[in-house]
């Protein structure tokens, strides 16, 4: 499993549509492979993209877009950006947080059956897909529209909500069974470049009762047995 996804040719797609203000859809995919990504997860923070990294190879991107003759750019410089084709700093910076509150979570927990999947998110709202048969997904909520479907052995998920703000997730499982991938993308009329967070995930099972387990700040789980 590659360390990083490339995005494909739905979100070039996607961006576009949004430009122009026409609807996006998943692609419809009647051929697909059903993959088991049922279980516990806790995320593997090696693998995983660090944010505050990949936050300012972000704004160098865009800070490159906009001025792609300077030499006095560079990837430790301070932020400095107007108005203009990349967004606003408001609009950029909180595009960037934003991405950050929901690719933070460190537990995840899936239920999966031949028809549908629950993707349990800790301090985050779950995913939920039916895909009866092998058709897609979509539902309007308060908040926006929900699409969700598989392509070949991977599940998306496409989440337009009212403010503009669109949420794309790939779920991939590795050959083994034993490492998720959950890739999201995040998109805004107000920014011209969406931003990508990739984080990895591992099985673990669920401590007995007896058991008591926290994330420490390490990053790692610490258990100790409880005196009932």
């Amino acid at each position: 499993m590659n360390s990083k996804l490339t995005l494909p040719t739905f979100l070039v797609v996607l961006l576009t549509a949004c430009a122009t203000d026409e609807p996006v859809q998943l692609p419809v995919n009647t051929e697909f492979d059903i993959v088991d990504m049922s279980g516990n997860w806790e995320k593997d923070y090696q693998l995983s993209d660090d944010f505050e990294t990949e936050f300012n190879l972000y704004v160098f991107d865009i800070q490159r877009q906009l001025n792609p003759q300077s030499e006095s750019i560079n990837r430790n410089s301070s932020i400095a950006l107007g108005g203009g084709a990349g967004g606003s700093m408001e609009a950029i910076v909180g595009l960037a947080r934003f991405t950050e509150e929901i690719t933070r979570m460190p537990l995840l927990q899936i239920e999966q059956d031949r028809s549908r999947i629950r993707i349990d998110r800790e301090d985050d709202f779950a995913l939920l897909c039916e895909f009866f048969n092998r058709q897609s997904m979509a539902t309007e909520t308060p908040f926006g529209n929900e699409q969700c479907s598989w392509s070949r052995d991977q599940m998306l998920f496409l989440l337009t909500l009212q403010n503009g703000l669109r949420i794309y997730y790939q779920v991939t499982l590795a050959p083994s069974g034993q490492q998720l991938n959950i890739t999201t993308t995040v998109s805004s009329d107000q920014v011209s470049t969406p931003m990508t967070i990739s984080n990895y995930y591992r099985r673990y099972d669920i401590p007995e009762n007896n058991i008591d387990c926290i994330l420490t700040l390490t990053r790692n789980n610490v258990c100790r047995q409880v005196n009932n």
